[in-house]
């Protein structure tokens, strides 16, 4: 059976994981400061790891990567949910330290530490009504250089294997 970490787990902890989170009033099996390191747990532990909406929180997005390279097995999956700079929950909120982008992908490769293997620009129904979503997908850049204030995305969506 898999072993499974959900950092910063809130309320929404993922079925069957071990949650992590500072909050007092969350779903966490474990308390801990994640921008305090090393996180409580042996080396090759997990072989699923769960990000979900605390990226952008965190004050050293490097460390936090190292950590859950540290923490995983070789050939762990990583799912990585975060708001894209364009969604106004990235900028709406003061406790946000980083914003992201579909190429924001290039530094949680993390020096090679990690393979990203799926990318994906996640937005509101509305859009996705009129199939947008897929040209917008199918063409990332074009789409954050000249069209992303015109329909701005809600979230991105990356999921990473490590590589030891």
């Amino acid at each position: 059976m898999a072993k499974i970490l959900d950092i910063g787990c809130g309320n929404n902890k993922a079925e069957g994981a071990i949650g992590i989170d500072a909050g007092l009033n969350t779903q966490a099996d474990i308390r801990h400061d994640l921008n305090k390191f090393p996180y409580p747990f042996n080396d090759n532990e997990f072989d699923l790891v769960i990000c979900k909406q605390i990226l952008e929180h965190l004050d050293d997005l490097g460390k936090v990567l190292d950590e859950i390279h540290r923490l995983s097995k070789s050939g762990a999956k990583v799912i990585i949910e975060i708001p894209h700079f364009s969604c106004y929950y990235a900028y709406g909120d003061p406790e946000h330290r980083h914003f992201f982008s579909y190429f924001s992908s290039e530094f949680l490769k993390r020096n090679g530490k990690f393979r990203v293997f799926k990318r994906l620009i996640s937005f509101h129904r509305a859009f996705r009504r009129y199939k947008l979503h897929h040209l917008f997908n199918r063409f990332p850049r074009a789409y954050e250089r000249f069209w992303t204030f015109i329909f701005p995305a809600e979230h991105l969506h990356f999921e990473l294997e490590v590589i030891k």
